[in-house]
């Protein structure tokens, strides 16, 4: 990679004291785990101070460093800037690498499906010129700054993903980015323990708005009861904008939904007339939706659609957010191959809906029968009726489709009370307690869908299951 900044620019930005002034970094990485040769390590101080893990730093490849304290372990003649504050440091060169950017910047936000979102759009833009956006779900007070700190001197497009856990957090990091176009996929029951009802959430993420540049676009859902207040921020700002969803009153929608072969299709409708049939390499209506978002995005910028729509017709979902994997096994000299459906990076009502519906159009490509087995894990930051949302997933018709729930988790527990006694699987407290039940008792064509929030930990399952591949236990 080029260079993005040296010694002295980086000494100018963030001040404090320089020693060594003779080096380039091409990019920043608060992360010593996963730092790149020549990048720049920020030693932030969270739960564990990142000062302690600059050795390692180093041995992955870190070019220099900006550092609160001098560790006793520095090796002599390492680069560093000595500052008071790393994430003042982190933050000023954010702000001055958005300040010097002169490109188009989309902001993305949204309860769920923010970052299948900001793919979709990387994938199209990419075709169009160099695009920008976090490899990874950088959407915090961390992510943010660390995307827009590494935006390449060639950038034609920059995409960032904002996201929140409480309230006040959308409005910063909206203006430390300054989008000209902003995007909310939607709005929904995530993270409702930090506030008090769903139109607090509809008010937090309609504070994208506040960063928007003068004359900006904003993108928006009229799939939800919040339209009028998301609209009023339009107004009252005197912003632009661009409706998509399933309603006829939309100006980008999509009608004639079907699934095949494990592809999702439909139309795309534009201001009420067909423009053209379109397809995505993945199941769920929800993930047609989100290219609608992306796809306005395309047209704010007069781009080729045909070129866009051409891009999505391989697109698939990132790993744990909707992914497929089939895995062969061998045990007791029989041959069996099943597919995981990965879902294991995050669970709310909205997106467990989603997860369910998309089980009944999965198939093999043979004609062998399948059973269809949940894995589903815990929801979390719900709030006050968290077990209440557990509950009513007992009154998803799609659960009907599932052959056997297995659950995971205390608040699972609500639901594998409720469930009819034929579906029920296994209840127990920790993923790895579920790996030698599926193991034994997987048959030919299984199909496993794999849910719940991140920290429940159901990525253990989709790992051991993928080291098995083509393997015997």
């Amino acid at each position: 990679m080029p260079p993005i900044f040296s010694a002295e620019e980086l000494h100018s930005i963030v001040g404090g004291k320089l020693f060594e002034n003779d080096w380039l970094v091409s990019g920043i990485s608060i992360d010593s785990r996963t730092i790149k040769k020549n990048e720049l390590f920020i030693a932030l101080k969270a739960k564990r101070d990142g000062n302690d893990f600059i050795v390692s730093a180093i041995e992955n490849g870190a070019k220099a460093a900006i550092i609160n304290k001098i560790p006793k372990d520095l090796p002599k003649n390492f680069p560093f800037i000595l500052v008071n504050n790393s994430l003042e440091a982190l933050y000023s060169i954010a702000k001055y690498s958005r300040k010097k950017y002169k490109g188009r910047v989309i902001a993305i936000t949204g309860s769920v499906g923010k970052t299948s979102t900001k793919d979709i759009l990387t994938k199209m833009l990419s075709t169009f010129g160099v695009t920008h956006s976090s490899q990874k779900s950088f959407n915090n007070h961390l992510g943010v700054p660390l995307t827009l700190a590494n935006i390449p001197k060639n950038a034609d497009f920059v995409i960032c993903e904002i996201g929140m856990n409480s309230k006040g957090e959308i409005e910063p990091l909206s203006k430390l980015v300054a989008p000209d176009v902003a995007v909310i996929t939607n709005i929904s029951a995530a993270h409702l323990a930090s506030f008090k009802n769903l139109r607090e959430i509809a008010y937090e993420k309609a504070s994208i708005c506040f960063g928007l540049k003068k004359n900006g676009l904003l993108i928006f859902s009229v799939d939800n009861k919040f339209y009028e207040l998301v609209n009023n921020f339009v107004k009252e700002r005197k912003l632009k904008s661009v409706t998509f969803g399933s309603n006829e009153n939309a100006e980008i929608s999509i009608k004639n939904i079907s699934h095949l072969k494990n592809k999702s299709y439909g139309s795309l409708l534009i201001k009420n007339k067909v423009f053209t049939n379109f397809s995505i390499g993945a199941l769920g209506s929800h993930q047609l939706k989100n290219c609608l978002a992306a796809l306005a995005v395309i047209l704010s910028y007069d781009l080729s659609l045909e070129k866009a729509l051409k891009e999505l017709k391989d697109w698939v979902p990132r790993d744990g957010r909707g992914n497929f994997l089939d895995v062969n096994l061998k045990y007791k000299l029989k041959n069996i191959r099943i597919r995981v459906i990965d879902e294991s990076y995050n669970s709310n009502p909205t997106s467990l809906n989603a997860s369910l519906e998309i089980l009944k159009s999965v198939q093999f490509d043979t004609k062998k029968s399948s059973r269809k087995i949940a894995i589903l894990g815990d929801m979390l930051e719900l709030g006050v009726k968290e077990k209440e949302f557990h509950r009513d997933i007992a009154n998803n018709s799609n659960i009907f489709s599932f052959d056997t729930i297995h659950c995971v988790g205390s608040l699972m527990k609500e639901l594998y009370l409720e469930l009819p006694q034929e579906k029920k699987g296994l209840l127990v407290s920790n993923p790895s307690d579920l790996l030698s039940h599926i193991l034994i008792n997987a048959e030919d064509r299984d199909i496993y869908l794999i849910k719940g929030s991140n920290s429940i930990g159901l990525s253990f399952i989709v790992d051991k299951l993928y080291d098995l591949n083509n393997g015997c236990f």
